[in-house]
């Protein structure tokens, strides 16, 4: 391990970044990303070698807990294409960035090629190696860009809030009696499987019509909005709770459907209470431009071992909404009769009206 460590500590070269910053791989990204950044926000849209996918979630959850304050803040996607012809597209705010382990790539506009030769090794030892080599050079970019946006990285300060809800609801018999006499609600009916469900929207929103042609009139406000032409924005699906992998493939191609191709911006499809705990700092105090659905099942599968109830994570998917509506954010809950897994066909109805709604505009 100790020599593991010492080729990681080589290869990332701190003194080369204090003696020759330009040159620097990790340094040149912290730049990029504070050139391409509107009021201290940007989109980091990330591309790596195959095989090392798994690094997106840890620089994910690194640069979103640490830099998501004060409006400003590094948001990380997987690698995406935006339909520049959208109502939302903003190329503005936005960084593509390609981690290359090869020979360099012609870089396009909006575009970073990161060079990490130390990916292509094939010996295990030399490619654990390259992960801590990865660590510490993503590591190095997020403070760097939190000095050039004057941003302290240390700390989570905005997710007190939903904690300390969270503590309130779970001494509570059912933590969501307090969304029952939410004035924003609006609820329907999938034909199919009979599966009922609410929307919860902030307030101020219309609620007029079906749940979703009022989330589908969110988003068209929310990101064509020309007072915002230049800021960032994104869309995040939020599931409380483990999600089949037949759910997730379908919620991933609507959601990819609704944000990149209809409305031109990033998406993110996150699973809770685990993203609760590593970038809901920067959704509820970061970037500011971005529509939050947090989808909540009533129904949800026991646990092999030892006896526990959901209390826990229906407190944790009420507390976060709360906070989010309490910081401004624009932020809906779904509650769902029944289980994430009979939730195909209400999914598909609820993502086809929105892309119809959208579609026709």
């Amino acid at each position: 391990m100790r020599a593991v460590l010492r080729q990681a500590w080589n290869e990332y070269d701190l003194d080369h970044a204090t003696e020759r910053p330009a040159d620097h791989p990790f340094v040149q990204v912290a730049a990029a990303l504070s050139d391409a950044s509107v009021d201290g926000a940007c989109r980091l849209l990330l591309g790596l070698p195959d095989g090392w996918q798994p690094l997106v979630p840890w620089i994910e959850q690194l640069m979103e807990e640490s830099l998501g304050k004060g409006g400003k803040g590094v948001v990380v996607f997987d690698d995406q294409s935006l339909n520049p012809g959208a109502p939302g597209y903003r190329s503005s705010g936005t960084l593509h960035v390609r981690v290359v382990a090869d020979l360099p790539q012609a870089e396009e506009e909006h575009s970073f090629n990161l060079s990490q030769p130390y990916l292509a090794r094939k010996e295990p030892l030399d490619r654990l190696a390259a992960v801590a080599t990865s660590f510490l050079g993503w590591q190095l970019s997020m403070a760097l860009y939190g000095y050039l946006q004057r941003i302290t990285f240390a700390g989570q300060p905005a997710v007190e809030n939903y904690k300390a809800r969270a503590r309130v609801l779970r001494a509570q018999d059912d933590p969501l009696q307090v969304t029952k006499n939410w004035a924003a609600t609006t609820s329907d009916t999938e034909p199919t499987s009979g599966m009922s469900y609410i929307l919860l929207a902030p307030q101020g929103v219309e609620i007029q019509g079906s749940p979703a042609s009022i989330f589908a009139r969110t988003l068209l406000r929310t990101f064509t909005a020309s007072t915002r032409n230049l800021s960032p924005g994104y869309l995040d699906l939020t599931i409380n709770g483990e999600r089949p992998s037949s759910v997730g493939s379908a919620l991933n191609a609507h959601l990819h459907i609704t944000g990149n191709e209809l409305l031109g911006i990033p998406v993110k499809l996150r699973r809770a209470p685990a993203a609760y705990h590593s970038t809901e700092q920067s959704e509820m105090d970061g970037p500011p431009l971005l529509v939050s659905l947090r989808v909540l099942a009533r129904d949800h599968e026991e646990p092999i071992l030892g006896s526990y109830t959901d209390t826990f994570l229906c407190a944790q998917a009420v507390s976060t909404w709360q906070a989010m509506i309490e910081q401004g954010r624009t932020c809906f809950l779904l509650i769902m009769d029944g289980s994430i897994d009979d939730a195909v066909e209400p999914f598909h109805r609820f993502f086809s009206e929105v892309t119809a709604h959208l579609g026709g505009q």
